[in-house]
């Protein structure tokens, strides 16, 4: 009877453990890992840092230098890159120190999707309660961590930022 209770409790030890190791190498479960790392990064460094305390230091951690949001002009492709979105963030915080309540963003993950080492995050932002933006950000893993190499916003109300 010993030999059989020990016999169970290995096998069981050893199912548990194969388990828990097939999990961990489960793409989808990597997969939600890094959504977290994403959702995490783009919460803390551009909606609270970048949208909302306008702290351009942080654009230079969590951008790709070659970063730029793009949008349609016409039939032509507008690209505005970090550096000169990074200047007229610096400018703006000069002219509009008493106007915080424009900078108190909240935010919405419609969706991140992850293939491998590139992602896509929807985000939508909201002030009062009012939608006033999406944003379509693009990412890249470099060496172990992701960085925003584009962004393709969308103003749901005329001048929203």
């Amino acid at each position: 009877m010993r030999k059989f209770l020990y016999t169970t409790i290995i096998l069981f030890v050893f199912i548990l453990a194969s388990s828990q190791q097939a999990k961990s190498n489960n793409p989808k479960t990597k997969d939600k890992m890094e959504e977290q790392k994403i959702e995490k990064l783009l919460e803390e460094k551009y909606i609270n840092a970048v949208a909302n305390e306008l702290n351009t230091d942080k654009m230079l951690e969590l951008f790709h230098p070659d970063f730029a949001i793009f949008s349609a002009d016409g039939n032509n492709l507008a690209k505005f890159p970090l550096l000169e979105w990074k200047k007229v963030i610096d400018d703006y915080k000069v002219d509009n120190k008493g106007n915080a309540d424009l900078r108190n963003l909240t935010h919405e993950f419609v969706f991140i999707d992850i293939t491998g080492t590139a992602a896509i995050a929807k985000v939508q932002l909201y002030r009062r309660g009012e939608l006033i933006a999406t944003d379509y950000i693009s990412l890249l893993k470099f060496n172990n961590d992701w960085k925003i190499v584009a962004k393709v916003p969308y103003a749901h109300i005329e001048k929203p930022f």
